[in-house]
């Protein structure tokens, strides 16, 4: 049995035994997140448009988690630390470093969502070995990095509160929805704007493939991490956070549709100015699919992909 399914499995068996207490609804919400929960380019205009992201957005368009808890708790607040160009591992701006801002905040927010994972892929140089995924960070790189933002939110947090784990897009995917869009994807805008060279510039669907098997073990080590802290193995867990991932396993093991990391983005998924950030439509599908995984939400997440 894969070990991560073996650390799941022993997560599981210790909420058993202890009995996580469920929060409260929020009544302020916060994120850790890149240019994706940044609405970057949502609407065709490059830049930030924090108004049209899944987690924080304020239009209709998209209908965001934090509109959606607006309808439950109308006097909800938010105050958001996510950061365009942001990674996971990496940088000023990456899950310890905001984690460390979410935990600053004068008033403690009672749900948090992290999307993070996206430059960590993106800003690694295309590898010119044979092995596609040899520039990429490593398993443990990826693990320390979650575990530095985890340990903060667990310590900081009033019990209850819900941390909300969401798997990272596959790239491999994304560069077929842009290929899809438009000819001028490939072979204009990527290349002079340089976006995600480590899959724009890949010329092998296989090598591709090689990236996005990568992704899926990222994603299923995130998992079977976020599992142990909602089990507070060793631990790590001593306020009783309530940590949820939407990961439930990869397309390849039949898991399609299931989490914001098993979807198949399509061209109108994604936006015509750099052919790779969600359209205000995917956008509206990742909140959809986000809400459907949150323990205070509801929906099925193959419906939200329609």
């Amino acid at each position: 049995m894969n070990a991560y399914r073996v650390q799941i499995l022993c997560a599981v068996a210790g909420l058993l035994l202890a009995g996580v207490a469920r929060a409260e609804l929020p009544t302020k919400q916060s994120n850790v997140g890149d240019s994706m929960s940044q609405g970057s380019g949502a609407d065709g205009w490059p830049g930030d448009h924090p108004e049209l992201s899944w987690v924080q957005g304020t239009s209709s368009t998209v209908y965001s988690v934090f509109m959606r808890y607006q309808e439950l708790v109308p006097s909800i607040t938010q105050q958001p630390e996510s950061v365009s160009g942001a990674e996971m591992v990496g940088g000023g701006n990456n899950f310890a470093a905001q984690a460390a801002r979410v935990c600053a905040q004068e008033q403690k927010p009672q749900h948090v969502s992290v999307l993070l994972g996206a430059n960590d892929v993106c800003n690694r140089p295309r590898s010119s070995s044979s092995d596609a995924t040899a520039n990429m960070y490593s398993l443990d790189t990826w693990l320390n990095a979650l575990r530095a933002g985890l340990d903060q939110l667990a310590a900081c947090l009033p019990p209850g509160t819900t941390v909300h784990v969401l798997s990272l897009p596959r790239v491999d995917f994304l560069y077929n929805a842009g290929y899809a869009k438009g000819l001028w994807c490939p072979y204009v805008v990527w290349p002079t704007a340089g976006i995600c060279r480590i899959v724009t510039a890949e010329k092998s669907s296989s090598r591709r493939a090689q990236l996005g098997a990568r992704i899926n073990e990222y994603n299923e080590a995130t998992r079977a991490e976020v599992a142990l802290y909602e089990a507070n193995a060793d631990g790590r867990n001593p306020r009783g956070v309530h940590f949820v991932p939407d990961w439930q396993g990869s397309i390849e093991d039949g898991y399609s549709n299931t989490s914001v990391g098993t979807y198949v983005f399509r061209a109108a998924d994604i936006n015509g100015t750099d052919c790779f950030h969600p359209s205000t439509l995917g956008q509206r599908k990742l909140a959809c699919a986000t809400w459907a995984t949150n323990p205070d939400g509801a929906g099925v997440v193959s419906e939200c992909f329609q």
